[in-house]
């Protein structure tokens, strides 16, 4: 299932992620000289005045290959840039101006290579889950977001900030991982200046109302163009218009619909985790015909906040 985290990584070279001038990925498998734990040889200045014997060291300045910040809370770029890191990692305003997407603005490592849409790629850190962010695709390269992670049992998901939520990214019998993006359901969750573009959650400049109906069809394209936040799958990226919502959160959802985080039950998610970000789909009853489902959509129990209607 893909809709609004699609859409909007899409969106982010366009609306200002080209602004920023970041360095490279400083993930474990593209660090370098597979360095493990994190740092490099410190670098230690002596003071040619003394005799060797004596010899103290005026100043030592200790080099990492990542800052290790991604996902903290910021309001300037130097809160994200740690002593004796390379100073990659950027205020989440700036990486994204003149939009802001988080209510809650983060650290972000703006540039990252990822794996694949399925294979976690952890950054600005090493290659594993003691890193801080998770690189996600985009239309080119990757961009490395704080990490987010989630349970079996039902609990709130863990990782992100403020009134910033985590989204799905993957998810299997030992637990979830996701990326901390948006979480706005009001003007009032974003930071002067912004407004939430309530349909994806996000916090802009200004907003931009959709211009197809809750419920009808919808193409990946269509997400693409902002016509709507499409909760599309399947070879032919089709599905129906749908609206964000936050799993646990207050009822933003229409009528007949439930707030679906996309957690599989055939992993052993049957509870939904509060705190996720989620697609309001409309709700249905297992067995139902077609018909009853919004178009390019059918009545399963896939997910845990199921029967509901998935393309």
């Amino acid at each position: 299932m893909r809709g609004r985290w699609g859409i909007a990584l899409a969106m982010l070279v366009g609306c200002g992620g080209s602004t920023a001038s970041p360095g490279g990925d400083a993930g474990g498998a593209d660090a370098g000289g597979g360095v493990e734990s994190g740092f490099d040889a410190p670098i230690v200045t002596f003071d040619s005045g003394l005799p060797g014997a004596d010899a103290q060291p005026d100043v030592v300045t200790v080099t990492k290959p990542f800052d290790g910040t991604t996902g903290q809370m910021c309001t300037t770029d130097s809160d994200c840039q740690a002593p004796g890191g390379p100073g990659n990692t950027l205020c989440s305003p700036t990486v994204f101006t003149p939009e802001t997407y988080y209510p809650t603005a983060v650290c972000i490592l703006p540039t990252c290579s990822p794996v694949s849409d399925t294979t976690v790629h952890y950054c600005d850190g090493p290659d594993d889950p003691s890193s801080p962010g998770i690189c996600v695709p985009q239309t080119t390269g990757g961009i490395c977001l704080p990490k987010c992670t989630f349970d079996k049992m039902g609990s709130p998901a863990i990782g992100c900030i403020g009134k910033d939520v985590c989204d799905v990214y993957t998810s299997d019998t030992s637990g979830g991982v996701g990326y901390c993006w948006g979480g706005c359901t009001q003007d009032g969750d974003c930071p002067t200046g912004q407004h939430c573009q309530t349909d994806q959650g996000l916090c802009m400049e200004g907003v931009v109302p959709p211009t197809k109906a809750f419920g009808v069809a919808c193409t990946q394209a269509d997400s693409n163009a902002g016509a709507c936040n499409c909760l599309y799958g399947g070879t032919a990226m089709t599905g129906y218009c749908s609206d964000f919502c936050i799993v646990g959160g207050a009822p933003t959802c229409p009528a007949g619909s439930v707030c679906d985080g996309l957690e599989y039950r055939q992993y052993g998610y049957t509870l939904s985790n509060p705190g996720l970000a989620g697609y309001c789909s409309v709700g249905c009853s297992a067995g139902d015909a077609g018909p009853a489902c919004p178009p390019n959509s059918s009545c399963t129990n896939v997910f845990a906040a199921g029967p509901d209607c998935v393309p």
